[in-house]
Parts: C-alpha cells; sequence; structure tokens
C-alpha cells in the first residue's frame, strides 16, 4: 500500500511540517507539499476546518462558535496529542481555527506561520488570533496596510510557454459567475468587439444559476452558450490561456489581492485586462503587459491602451511555488533552522 504525506518515515526527512490547509482546494494542498517536501520537510496535512465537508464550509463561512470548538477537538485528537512535535505549522485560511488552538500550536510547533489568500471580510477568523503567530502574511494589499501586514503574492504552478508566443484568441475569459464578472466581461468585449474570442462561464450550481440569472437575464441570454455547470478542464485551460493574446481577470470588490490566474497569465506570456487597479503596487508584472480598465476609465481609452500593450514585448517574469514559500519562510529562517521550541 502506497505511503501517504503523513506515513512518510523520518529515515529521509529532518523536519516536520503541520500543514494546515482547506484541504478541497486539491492542487494548492499538492503543491504545498511537494514544495516542502522537496525542502526536506515530513507533512502531515489537516483541514482547516472541522466537521469536513459542505456542513464545516457553512459553519466557517458564518463563523458559528461550533466550528472553533469542533476543529479544536480534532485537532487535540489526531495532530496535537501523544507528545507530537513539529518544526513548522503552516495555516492557509484557517476558517476554524481559534486563538485557543494557536497557543496549542505554539507549545507543539517550533515556529506557526499564517497566512490569508482572502480577504478579511470574506475570512475573518484570523483577525482574533494573527498577532499569535510567529509571522502572518496576506496576498491582500488592502488588509495588509490596515492591519500592518507583510503582502505576500500568490504563484503560478503552471507550464511556463518556451518559445515564440502565437494566438488564436485575441482575448478570453474562463471564469466562475458571481459578483460582477458578467457585466465586466460583457463591458470588455461590447467596447474590443475581438474577431476572435474564448468564453466560458462556470456556474457552480442550480441556486447560483438562478440567482446569477435574476440579476443580469438580458446578459445570460446573450451568454446562453458560454454559460456552463461543469468547469473548463485544467488542460484546456491552459491551451486557452496559452493561445490568448490578452485574458480577463476580474477581481472581487472585497479584495484587492492578485489572482493566481494572472500569474498563470505571466507563465503563458499572456497580457491581462484586470479591473483590479493594486495590479500597478506589485513589482511581478511589468505595466506593459495589463491593462486595468474600470469604471473609472473610458471606454474608449481600453481600444488604446490594448494596442499600446500588444505592441510591447512580454517582460513580466514567472512567480513560483519556491519564491512563494521563500517569501512565508524566510522572516521566520534563523528559528527553523535551528529546530529548537
Amino acid at each position: 500500500m502506497p505511503k501517504s504525506r503523513t506515513d512518510i518515515g523520518t529515515e529521509t526527512k529532518d523536519r516536520h511540517c503541520l500543514l494546515i490547509v482547506p484541504r478541497h482546494f486539491y492542487s494548492f494542498e499538492n503543491h504545498i507539499c511537494g514544495e516542502l517536501e522537496r525542502r526536506g520537510y515530513r507533512v502531515t496535512v489537516a483541514n482547516d476546518e472541522y466537521p469536513r465537508g459542505m456542513l464545516g464550509k457553512i459553519l466557517g463561512k458564518l463563523q458559528i462558535p461550533y466550528v472553533f470548538t469542533a476543529t479544536e477537538r480534532e485537532f487535540d485528537r489526531r495532530y496535537l496529542g501523544y507528545g507530537r512535535r513539529y518544526d513548522l505549522a503552516l495555516i492557509f485560511k484557517g476558517r476554524g481555527v481559534s486563538i485557543g488552538l494557536i497557543e496549542k500550536l505554539r507549545h507543539t510547533a517550533g515556529v506557526v506561520v499564517g497566512y490569508n489568500w482572502d480577504s478579511f471580510r470574506l475570512n475573518r477568523s484570523p483577525l482574533r488570533w494573527l498577532r499569535a503567530v510567529s509571522m502572518y502574511a496576506t496576498f491582500d494589499y488592502r488588509d495588509a496596510q490596515r492591519w500592518s501586514l507583510p503582502v505576500i503574492e500568490l504563484f503560478s504552478a503552471a507550464h511556463t510557454l518556451s518559445g515564440d508566443k502565437s494566438y488564436e484568441y485575441e482575448v478570453s475569459a474562463i471564469v466562475r459567475n458571481h459578483s460582477g464578472r458578467l457585466r465586466y466581461i460583457d463591458r470588455v468585449f461590447r467596447t474590443l468587439q475581438p474577431c476572435s474570442s474564448y468564453i466560458s462561464i462556470f456556474e457552480l450550481n442550480v441556486f447560483t444559476f438562478v440567482f446569477n440569472f435574476l440579476r443580469t437575464p438580458l446578459l445570460y441570454v446573450k451568454y446562453w452558450r458560454q454559460i456552463r455547470f461543469k468547469p473548463v478542464p485544467y488542460e484546456e485551460y491552459s491551451r486557452v490561456m496559452a493561445e490568448s493574446l490578452f485574458t480577463i481577470d476580474y477581481a472581487h470588490d472585497t479584495q484587492t489581492g492578485i489572482t493566481m490566474r494572472c500569474f498563470e497569465a505571466v507563465n503563458a506570456r499572456t497580457k491581462i485586462i484586470t479591473n483590479n487597479v493594486y495590479i500597478t503596487r506589485s513589482p511581478h508584472f511589468a505595466p506593459s503587459d495589463y491593462v486595468v480598465f474600470d469604471d473609472r476609465v473610458p471606454r474608449p481609452g481600453l481600444d488604446e491602451a490594448l494596442r499600446r500593450a500588444a505592441a510591447q514585448p512580454f517582460t513580466s517574469h514567472p512567480r513560483t511555488i519556491a519564491h512563494f514559500i521563500d517569501d512565508l519562510l524566510r522572516p521566520c529562517g534563523a528559528r527553523l533552522a535551528s529546530n529548537t521550541f
């Protein structure tokens, strides 16, 4: 029977990490685990909220107090008992994590690092405990400024395009539908009227479909053939991204962090149309590789901005999972190197 990550023997691993992460984001868990294992960590993975499944997601989203009790109890039973020790506890999101659990982690792990790839408006649980960990960072620029936190941006694990860039689509949009995304996509396409395009709009379930249809019925009629109840397979998503001159990124108004889609676009040397003005603060995107288009930009300005961007070579550099983990662990490097509690 193949060994799981928690079963990997200590004979080849000198350090032990407790990775606390939403396990339904499987690709994210796998990328983080793979990089930690490459660095010599034996990784034990725990979900960031219990009970697992839909009930836990609802409790965590609403921050019902039971989620903190259930999560702490599960950690006591499975991860913190029997004298277990970790060199590092790494918490992503942590919707079910409480200050009581953080105190236990501090006594069990030499270093506790937290990271939020949501905004605190969407995931407010860390506000209760972020000052109690060894280091806490966020991807959200607005939250970082308000709470005096370091910004650590996301990454892409996608294949980096090599050779000459060619494109089949002038503009592509592959998105899950929520907030104002459909209106934004429609505004971009009505403004540009591209000769070639690819659009896929994913609805999570029938409930979101009904809700979004009632909000924008005319747009649903217009884009009916592009609306799907299954996400585009990753291979197809990667192909479309690589064969697009521009791709559309829409940041929810509750967040200011740069989405992973933007970093994937860099790997594909695909330029970005985004409503997120905070991309101008990021050192990872050359100004000629994106166009900011939001309600403050007049429509005629988009066409001209895209012509200027398309005429310039792509100069942004990929940001990898190794860069991301380096940024997370570097502030605690001395303590991690000493392996002391």
